[in-house]
């Protein structure tokens, strides 16, 4: 039997593989902002010291800007085990009455390869997706960072936004900017002020803060002492001059080839940390900069796993800008994925189904 070991076997008879299959309602009982910080940091860790992999994503469009697939593939030794989450996007899908997107994580035990779990992953991506963009503050930004701008107002801002209120504990004010309107997302901001405290409380965390939305994004960006890019913008956003000394900025958007939301020129001044070099510079923030020539695959000072690791410096002085970019990768929702699992089986939620 595998390291993580089976549920179940029939008394003298050939252990029969089960399988836990996890709704979006099991795993909101049993996951919160702080399970994925925690799941998120240790996956980076594991893949500085070599017991975490994230294999060559799978990319394929079914019609190019309606529908796409993507799988992220990878392997968590130090958890025991390995898996994938398979991303399915079908723009017409409303027409259908059905959601646009489609998330299914499975992990497998890398002893046995034993399929253990199957979760919905559309449950799981946005805490793990707001982690990541809060751990590059946590380990990147100025220790006395207090204001955040959180650019994109669409669903996943919101757990970005939650996710570096829960991680660090000095920002005290968040300006949110739409860079697709001409307004400031103030009924946005509202609701999401709603749904970022309902986050922090599922976790314990009773903390104040400021939710403002803005029009000008260009002076939030001059305030700022840390950034977070959330958009699906195929050109820059963020331009080098808006931005003062010591910022930080996390961009998250940039997760497939073309996509860019900082502007090259920033880039190319900045000290950068990715999530994976490899992913960084074929379908991340960086791709399009490496292909301008703007900065080169060595301009990378490290991966973010070994500035945790201790291995890497991060910033070393105040002034430094500072780029994390994260484009995603597989140990990130298998960690987030296997913390859901340990809790659904302690406390009995999902269906067991025999395969």
């Amino acid at each position: 039997m595998g390291r993580l070991g089976q549920e179940s076997a029939r008394e003298g008879m050939p252990e029969v593989a089960q399988i836990r299959v996890l709704s979006a309602q099991d795993i909101s009982q049993v996951l919160t902002v702080t399970d994925a910080l925690d799941a998120v940091e240790a996956a980076y860790r594991q893949k500085a010291e070599g017991s975490g992999i994230a294999w060559p994503m799978v990319y394929e469009q079914f019609e190019p800007g309606v529908a796409d697939m993507d799988i992220r593939s990878g392997e968590l030794a130090g958890c025991g085990l390995f898996g994938l989450k398979l991303t399915a996007w079908f723009s017409k899908n409303p027409q259908r009455a059905l959601p646009e997107a489609f998330g299914t994580t499975l992990l497998c035990d890398d002893t046995t390869g034993t399929p253990l779990a199957l979760l919905n992953a559309s449950a799981i991506t946005g805490l793990r997706t707001g982690a990541a963009g809060a751990l590059g503050i946590k380990w990147l930004a100025r220790r006395d960072v207090e204001s955040l701008l959180v650019v994109g107002a669409g669903y996943q801002a919101t757990f970005q936004v939650a996710a570096a209120l829960a991680a660090v504990g000095s920002i005290d004010r968040v300006e949110v900017w739409d860079p697709k309107k001409a307004e400031a997302p103030t009924a946005r901001v509202d609701l999401m002020a709603q749904e970022v405290s309902q986050i922090l409380g599922a976790a314990g965390i009773e903390r104040a803060f400021e939710l403002v939305a803005t029009a000008d994004g260009r002076a939030a960006a001059g305030r700022a002492d840390a950034i977070i890019t959330i958009t699906p913008a195929t050109e820059p956003i963020l331009q080098a001059d808006w931005i003062k000394p010591g910022t930080h900025i996390s961009a998250v958007g940039a997760d497939m080839p073309g996509k860019q939301e900082i502007a090259s020129a920033l880039d190319a001044n900045a000290r950068l940390f990715v999530d994976d070099r490899a992913q960084s510079i074929s379908s991340g923030e960086l791709e399009v900069p490496v292909k301008e020539g703007a900065i080169t695959p060595n301009d990378i000072v490290a991966e973010l796993g070994e500035v945790i690791a201790g291995t890497t410096r991060g910033r070393t002085d105040s002034g430094q800008v500072t780029v994390f970019d994260t484009s995603g990768i597989a140990i990130q929702d298998l960690a987030a994925s296997k913390a859901a699992y340990d809790r659904a089986v302690e406390h009995k939620l999902g269906s067991v189904v025999e395969l």
